[in-house]
């Protein structure tokens, strides 16, 4: 049988041999779009009418680098109470990515942008003079936070919430913290990801989201306001949940786990995972893919990430740290704790099980530097994968930034 699979602009097809069990996963849309009237009862359910009496509060967004329908969310915002766009202040919670781009403000806000673009304000984590003190951490540092965030009377946080590869999933108290922290403050927390106890769906007993919870509480999750919902491959949204930002994050997770989850009986030979635009173009973004497919891999098996990575490397933090990495001990050569020192140990560790394998535009040298194999003829590879009598499953994964496998009996 043909397999096609997404694959820059176009798309790529293999041949698969009919002896082979071949299953393919993806996201989960078996419902209707949420519309304007659903959103009305979710806002009132739990008292969203105080939001819209003064003082307006601060709007946190996130930035472009999400796929959150915000500009969907600001239209219902918008038919209820039309105040809410011209007089409230908005904030990009951009964690440690830099000013949105012109193209991002236009993703970010849509149609709403000129009406916004001169109360609006993006989050800094290098500009300590954006910042305020609000508590001290387990590692007995200080946990800054944007001031304009906590000197607010109240905030809204409009996100969106799907699996996220270290944090469990993201959306909810990520908007705020780390999306409105200060560079040291993100650091510690995503170092604790070099433990693959941070893993894509896991909420309890994950490092990280531990971390992220006791920040919520110190910022104080009863002055946030939230509109978290669900949305499918075409970014639309299913599911709306408004209220308090640690109180509807759980419900927001579970029915993101229906959409974006996909349970597995047995682990697979070889897993193609495809990878759609946004995520497919940098090499520091394609992460997500692997970690979202790689534990439903069997031990020796192979997971061939399929991502064009025509933007390059992006972010080069993690990429300039691997010419001083340790394969070995898996840390850096100086010992130091580094950021973007999660990203090398998770793929590193990966590789002593599976056989770990990048097919884009990327010359070779870029992905082996950070511990993926280049593969240059996908259908050879494919044939050497199931040519072994023993190797006779194969997943493809549709969209894998985003679709998840999950072992059965995995945490």
């Amino acid at each position: 049988m043909d397999v096609r699979l997404t694959y820059a602009d176009e798309s790529v097809a293999v041949t698969v041999p009919e002896r082979v069990q071949v299953r393919q996963y993806g996201l989960s849309a078996t419902r209707e779009p949420a519309s304007y009237d659903d959103f009305v009862r979710a806002f009132e359910r739990v008292g969203g009418k105080r939001i819209c009496e003064d003082p307006m509060p601060l709007i946190v967004v996130n930035d472009g680098h999400r796929g959150t329908p915000t500009p969907a969310i600001l239209e219902w915002l918008d038919r209820y109470d039309g105040r809410l766009i011209d007089t409230s202040r908005f904030l990009v919670a951009c964690g440690t990515h830099d000013e949105p781009s012109p193209k991002h403000y236009e993703t970010i806000f849509g149609r709403y942008l000129d009406r916004i673009r001169g109360h609006c304000a993006w989050h800094d984590c290098n500009d300590r003079a954006q910042m305020a003190k609000i508590g001290v951490d387990r590692f007995g540092q200080d946990v800054l936070v944007n001031s304009r965030a906590v000197q607010a009377a109240k905030v809204l946080v409009i996100t969106s919430v799907e699996p996220h590869y270290f944090a469990g999933f993201t959306g909810g108290r990520k908007s705020v913290l780390p999306g409105l922290a200060d560079r040291a403050t993100i650091e510690r927390n995503h170092n604790l990801a070099n433990s693959l106890d941070c893993c894509p769906l896991r909420i309890k007993g994950n490092p990280m989201v531990e971390h992220l919870d006791e920040m919520l509480r110190m910022f104080g999750p009863e002055k946030v306001f939230s509109i978290q919902v669900v949305t499918d491959d075409r970014q639309r949204v299913l599911h709306v949940f408004c209220g308090r930002i640690d109180r509807v994050f759980p419900n927001a997770v579970e029915a993101s786990y229906q959409v974006y989850a996909n349970e597995v009986a047995e682990t697979y030979d070889l897993i193609l995972a495809e990878v759609r635009p946004p995520l497919d173009r940098t090499l520091y973004q394609i992460q997500k893919a692997l970690e979202n497919c790689q534990t439903a891999c069997a031990d020796g098996g192979t997971v061939v990430v399929l991502a064009a990575c025509r933007d390059g490397i992006g972010k080069r933090g993690f990429y300039d740290l691997a010419q001083m990495w340790d394969k070995e001990r898996n840390r850096p050569t100086d010992g130091a704790p580094h950021f973007g020192s999660h990203k090398l140990s998770r793929v590193n560790a990966m590789t002593r099980r599976i056989n770990v394998r990048l097919y884009s535009q990327l010359p070779d040298d870029q992905p082996r530097q950070v511990f993926y194999e280049p593969v240059h003829d996908l259908q050879k590879l494919v044939d050497q994968c199931l040519d072994k009598s023993n190797r006779k499953r194969l997943a493809v994964v549709r969209d894998a930034g985003h679709t998840v496998l999950k072992l059965a009996g995995a945490a």
